[in-house]
């Protein structure tokens, strides 16, 4: 996939004008929505709650229209009533450019729970019982205000388990709201 990238871009450098990919390098931080779906035989409550994510990017052009973006975010906020949970995000996505200074993005994202409060008043270390390691997808959009400022907004779902604790399972999803530099 990444390899057809750079031949498109090659090919299209070939054409009229000769095509100078940049790599730039960002930082950008916002908002993380948390949405946990518990799935129990019929119902499905969902607890939702709101932390802060700040991170790293870097923009890999292969094309006028097209890039790779791969980021490290670390989100942070409350799981459920009064326990915190500290992730990692690893997203590796696909950028493309569209008019008027808007930007979409897609691709796979990898979460790592770094740690998971005990909650309060609890002798219990549940941290054990949850998935270190989650696999899903992302897709977004961003705008640019300015050559280095953008706005963007990106959902994250969950392809694999947070918690399967039979008959239930829990499921975990963001959404992520923030602002991103280019230096």
């Amino acid at each position: 996939f990444l390899l057809c990238l750079l031949i498109i871009g090659k090919v299209n450098a070939q054409d009229e004008e000769l095509f100078i990919p940049k790599t730039s390098f960002g930082i950008k931080g916002g908002m993380n929505a948390l949405a946990v779906k518990t799935i129990i035989n019929e119902s499905e409550p969902v607890y939702k709650k709101s932390g802060m994510y700040f991170g790293a990017f870097v923009n890999i052009q292969t094309s006028e229209a097209f890039s790779i973006q791969p980021e490290i975010n670390y989100a942070f906020g409350e799981y459920t009533y009064n326990d915190n949970i500290n992730l990692l995000h690893i997203p590796i996505l696909l950028k493309f450019e569209m008019r008027n200074g808007f930007s979409g993005y897609i691709g796979p994202e990898s979460v790592v729970l770094l740690k998971l409060d005990k909650p309060r008043n609890s002798q219990e270390d549940q941290e054990d019982r949850f998935n270190k390691f989650m696999f899903g997808f992302t897709f977004g959009i961003a705008y640019n205000i300015s050559d280095n400022f953008s706005i963007e907004g990106r959902p994250y779902f969950s392809i694999s388990k947070f918690l399967d604790d039979n008959p239930s399972y829990r499921r975990y999803n963001t959404l992520q709201i923030g602002l991103a530099y280019n230096l």
